[in-house]
């Protein structure tokens, strides 16, 4: 029985403010801020004209200036998140402690970005054709789905902006966002995902998923009834009873398995071709008892986790058509969900060398990073804006940038 990652956005957030500073934070910030940014892309269209960019410099990466209008658009649209998904009104975000915690993490993003593009330097790996196709494909997609100030563009609009009516410009600076910024961003996680079709194709990937992977099928005997509550007395000692003689019957027969599990198993998640997973995914125990085992063989006794129930376990041959069959990946979600086992093993590979390229860069901040407030940081992107508008559980602000 698999254990999916249960933790909410709100979790996930909380991990993400109070280990500041560990590396656990700094994963968790960089999956959050990376995934925000994902969303941003698929999500929204950008569309502004390419005026010279003259906000200051807030820190520099490997020597390499960044300006307030990349750190001040992430940092944007964070407090937007945390606005629509937490209520959290701007002199909340402002307290020392989350808005820290913000800039911090929009601080690794930049320099997350700035790895992605060494990396794939490293690894010789350019935009192909196709990829610079698909980005323009997504982009001018996206530029048909908002073509007009109306339905959702007016409600999620948080900034008010000057001189250019266009309303995808519009659209996209009230996140914060320019369109030399997005096509940046959209073309760096491109990057990271062609990297990852490269380790595939130079069967990097595959060799981690024979190495690393396992595939299974399994009986599952239930210790709870079909409301869920757990079972007792004489009826858990049935069902254990229940479950042995099936063992019995499986070893007896291997050839029977499969009629065993139809009509036996309490998993219905499971697939009648098993699970295919790592070191991670399953409970111990489930994982534990069939590491060693040989293919096509079952397990000797029974497998037990409290609150699922007993375990009859046939371990299968690892099949390379899954790493790219959605359906094989055990937390695919479905719904248009187009992760793999490939895309899950390949940013594995490419989380890890990430760190140490990360480890390696030189950061450093500038006076300006240090004067970015959740009330000012408005005035630090690259177009006239004005400070959050009211409403939707934004704060006013007055005009010497507090909150009203």
């Amino acid at each position: 029985m698999h254990q999916r990652e249960s933790a909410a956005w709100t979790d996930l957030c909380i991990i993400c403010i109070t280990r500041t500073g560990e590396r656990m934070y700094m994963k968790l910030k960089r999956f959050l801020s990376m995934l925000m940014a994902s969303v941003l892309c698929v999500g929204m269209l950008a569309g502004c004209g390419s005026s010279k960019d003259s906000t200051p410099v807030v820190m520099t990466v490997d020597g390499e200036d960044v300006q307030s209008s990349e750190l001040a658009a992430y940092i944007v649209y964070n407090m937007m998140y945390y606005e629509n998904y937490f209520g959290m009104d701007v002199s909340q975000l402002a307290e020392e402690t989350i808005f820290d915690s913000i800039k911090e993490g929009c601080k690794n993003q930049v320099i997350q970005y700035r790895a992605i593009d060494k990396l794939a330097e490293q690894e010789g790996v350019t935009l192909s054709k196709e990829s610079k196709e698909k980005l323009e494909e997504n982009k001018n997609t996206n530029r048909e789905s908002l073509g007009s100030k109306t339905g959702s563009f007016t409600r999620w609009l948080k900034y008010s902006v000057k001189g250019d009516e266009d309303p995808f410009v519009t659209y996209l600076n009230s996140y914060g966002y320019t369109e030399a910024l997005y096509d940046k961003n959209c073309e760096t996680m491109q990057l990271e995902q062609d990297i990852i079709d490269k380790y595939y194709d130079d069967g990097v990937i595959t060799e981690k998923f024979n190495n690393t992977y396992l595939h299974a099928k399994s009986i599952l005997i239930a210790d709870t009834d079909d409301d869920g509550n757990a079972l007792t007395g004489d009826a858990l000692e049935a069902a254990k009873k229940k479950a042995q003689d099936i063992l019995d019957k499986a070893k007896a027969n291997p050839d029977d398995f499969d009629t065993l599990w139809e009509e036996n198993n309490a998993d219905t998640a499971q697939s009648d071709d098993g699970y295919y997973f790592t070191e991670g995914d399953m409970v111990d125990e489930y994982y534990n008892a069939i590491k060693d085992m040989d293919v096509d063989s079952i397990n000797d006794e029974l497998v037990y986790h409290e609150g699922y129930g007993w375990f009859i376990i046939k371990k299968m041959e690892l099949k390379e058509d899954a790493l790219t069959d959605t359906s094989a990946y055990l937390n695919n979600t479905g719904d248009g969900d187009d992760s793999t086992i490939k895309t899950a093993i390949g940013e594995t590979i490419v989380s890890d060398k990430l760190d140490e390229i990360i480890e390696s860069l030189e950061v450093e901040t500038t006076d300006e990073y240090d004067k970015i407030t959740a009330y000012n940081v408005n005035t630090y992107l690259p177009f006239a804006s004005d400070a959050l508008v009211s409403g939707s559980g934004s704060a006013s602000i007055s005009a010497n940038g507090s909150a009203a």
